[in-house]
């Protein structure tokens, strides 16, 4: 049987989920207050246009990312909350080991699901 977290592994995650939380949320608010329509720019030049049209693709796709990372965080905090919070995988029921938690606290999945998932990806895509 895998080895489920301790209350206090649990506490220094949900910590860890929160910290990083507020950073997210920082940074998207961050994104926002710098959002500037490309219509409303005074851009001299087609060189003009390019860096902003660039710089305003990079910060959706940080947007779209941060995003996504928040609502995985949302998803371990409410599993937190209400009690269902275990450190195991959500797809084979492996323990995820705490240093991976450390590092990534909203992770689902251990290393060789990951894996699976992500190379499945790469297949799909192709």
């Amino acid at each position: 049987m895998p080895k489920t977290l301790n209350q206090k592994q649990i506490e220094e995650i949900k910590s860890l989920l929160v910290q990083n939380k507020m950073t997210i949320e920082s940074t998207l608010n961050n994104l926002s207050n710098e959002h500037v329509n490309l219509s409303e720019m005074d851009l001299n030049d087609e060189g003009d246009f390019a860096a902003a049209s660039r710089d305003y693709i990079t910060d959706v796709h940080i947007k779209n990312q941060q995003l996504r990372e928040l609502n995985l965080i949302n998803h371990a905090l409410t599993k937190i909350e209400d009690g269902k919070y275990t450190g195991l995988c959500e797809m084979c029921d492996s323990e995820i080991t705490i240093k991976r938690l450390r590092v990534k606290p909203h992770a689902m999945y251990c290393i060789d699901c990951r894996d699976y998932i992500e190379k499945s990806q790469v297949k799909k895509a192709v």
